[in-house]
């Protein structure tokens, strides 16, 4: 019962509240509701066990792409990690991030700043780390291009995301809310298939797999993880 009520609930949500809130005022639904959506999101349990799959492998100096709120920086081991990097495009997020990095004892640098054009140079990072980010990258295909050319040659990309569904129906409906959903949710395009675009990309896929995610709606539930480098 507990299922069907928040599936109805979050739907309502996704499908109605939020879309009214955005037209009567784009700027009020931006700063106040999206920003703590965001957080709300990437903190919870489904997502939270996917990042514990691949974060505490990160080492070295670790860059993290859409550090976004921060919420990973508890996952990190600080014994193999030598200095996190953040990047984020999101100025409110960015806040809430340096508040999340006080509670860790791993040296932080955070950065405002596209994923499209890192301010990095090359072969510099041992480990890059991307959950649930590649889906909102306006151009994926020139990050995922920027992640190799600051990786070292025997680097690691760690990567949790969601994304195109392998169940027809469900790409389908994915493809059909692609109109609208980006603009209510910080731009996540979620008929993107994450490993070809990996695949197609100067990167090597190392390891791999998909599944849905428990207690998700499929249209964003249909999640890819894994290594490359």
């Amino acid at each position: 019962m507990k299922k069907y009520l928040f599936f109805i609930i979050s739907n309502f949500l996704l499908f109605f509240i939020f879309p009214i809130i955005r037209l009567l005022s784009k700027k009020f639904y931006e700063k106040r509701i999206l920003p703590h959506l965001i957080n709300m999101t990437c903190s919870s349990k489904p997502i939270q066990i996917q990042k514990k799959k691949i974060i505490p492998n990160a080492y070295g100096k670790v860059l993290e792409i859409g550090f976004g709120s921060g919420v990973n920086l508890k996952l990190y081991n600080d014994e193999n990690v030598e200095k996190i990097y953040g990047i984020d495009p999101s100025q409110e997020l960015h806040v809430l991030a340096y508040e999340n990095a006080k509670s860790v004892n791993i040296p932080i640098d955070l950065q405002i700043g596209s994923a499209e054009e890192l301010p990095f140079e090359d072969n510099r990072f041992d480990t890059v780390v991307s959950t649930y980010s590649l889906c909102s990258i306006p151009n994926p295909e020139i990050a995922l291009d920027e992640i190799s050319r600051v990786l070292k040659s025997s680097g690691k990309f760690y990567f949790a995301e969601h994304g195109l569904s392998s169940d027809t129906r469900v790409a389908n409906f994915q493809n059909f809310i692609e109109f609208f959903y980006p603009k209510i949710s910080g731009g996540c395009h979620v008929n993107r298939d994450i490993l070809k675009l990996i695949n197609n990309s100067e990167l090597e896929l190392k390891v791999s797999q998909s599944m849905y995610l428990p207690g998700t709606q499929k249209f964003l539930g249909f999640n890819s993880w894994g290594t490359a480098g």
